[in-house]
């Protein structure tokens, strides 16, 4: 496993990290699924743990997915190894008793959500908490940055930083100076991020955490038809006029794939680490096997003529931001 620095933090991360939406397991909002399906998970401990055999040590979760199950699972897996494990979570969501879901980054409940994660990941301060996709015009006015200056001296959290879903979020941000780490949707079908604010997140020193790199398993070349789980996440946006439109772009994508003899999610992460600014990225996994397919991407660059490919075939889809898709 390679490691980079996590920006100015000075954090050393794996390359690859652990991303923990998938073992949250199913929950609903209004009906709606958004979590990634049925877990088992004595099958999620054991990915963990070959995480961490396999070099990982960044690991991050939201306490949003499974409304908290991700975190008490990375919890109860972690506990033993906190001093050479890197935690990240998420802030900003929250389920009301009428099963809906809204925003929330005023300063009380970024605290108190806080404290929460604390106790279900069994530590007592996270390496990094970061906002969990606000609206900006939202979060400038909401006090979220007052908590978080708060709970970074009382040593709740050594860092923190933003999950954004628009590259010109990210700009606005790094701007500001708010954080100092931004976490943003690219990969191969979605590379505006490498346009400016990647250069911006050089210059500035901000750490960058690339999720979604699998395009939720597009870059696979399994996924054929919108026939998910019904409590697949995924029945919300991958319909099938979508995947339609989608189609073509993966056939020549595993094309490339085959040319090069390189295997999908091999070259859908080496695409990513290609990009130096970038210090991680969070691939989720639910099994042992689908974390050893991910680590092996790590410190086997992609040759230049595939890398040229992709950049040059792919560069202005941006399939997420077309249809205003915010995962």
């Amino acid at each position: 496993m390679n490691y980079r620095t996590l920006g100015r933090t000075g954090l050393r991360v794996s390359e690859i990290g652990f991303g923990g939406w998938a073992i949250g397991g199913p929950f609903e909002i209004h009906g709606r699924p958004i979590g990634w399906g049925p877990v088992d998970d004595r099958q999620s401990k054991t990915a963990i743990q070959r995480a961490l055999e396999s070099g990982v040590n960044f690991f991050d979760t939201a306490d949003i997915y499974g409304l908290g199950h991700s975190e008490m699972l990375l919890g109860e897996t972690l506990r033993d190894h906190r001093p050479s494990v890197v935690i990240a979570s998420k802030v900003g969501n929250v389920k009301l008793p009428d099963g809906s879901i809204r925003k929330d980054f005023s300063g009380t409940h970024v605290v108190r959500s806080c404290e929460a994660s604390l106790r279900r990941l069994q530590t007592d301060y996270l390496d990094l908490y970061q906002l969990h996709n606000p609206l900006l015009r939202v979060l400038w006015n909401s006090g979220a940055g007052e908590a978080l200056e708060k709970l970074q001296t009382e040593g709740k959290i050594r860092h923190y930083g933003v999950s954004i879903s628009h590259p010109s979020e990210g700009i606005e941000i790094m701007n500001r100076g708010f954080g100092v780490t931004l976490q943003v949707l690219f990969n191969v079908f979605n590379q505006k991020a490498a346009e400016r604010l990647f250069g911006l997140a050089a210059k500035s020193g901000y750490g960058m955490i690339a999720r979604v790199p699998l395009a939720s398993a597009l870059l696979t070349g399994k996924i054929q038809s919108p026939d998910f789980h019904p409590q697949d996440v995924r029945n919300n946006f991958l319909t099938r006029r979508r995947l339609s439109d989608v189609a073509p772009k993966v056939e020549r994508y595993v094309q490339l794939c085959r040319i090069h003899h390189a295997k999908p999610v091999f070259v859908a992460l080496g695409f990513i680490l290609a990009h130096p600014v970038v210090s991680t990225t969070i691939p989720g996994a639910k099994t042992a096997e689908q974390v050893q397919e991910n680590v092996s991407a790590s410190g086997v660059p992609l040759p230049l003529s595939l890398l040229r490919s992709l950049q040059d075939e792919f560069r202005g889809y941006n399939f997420y931001l077309r249809y205003g898709i915010r995962v």
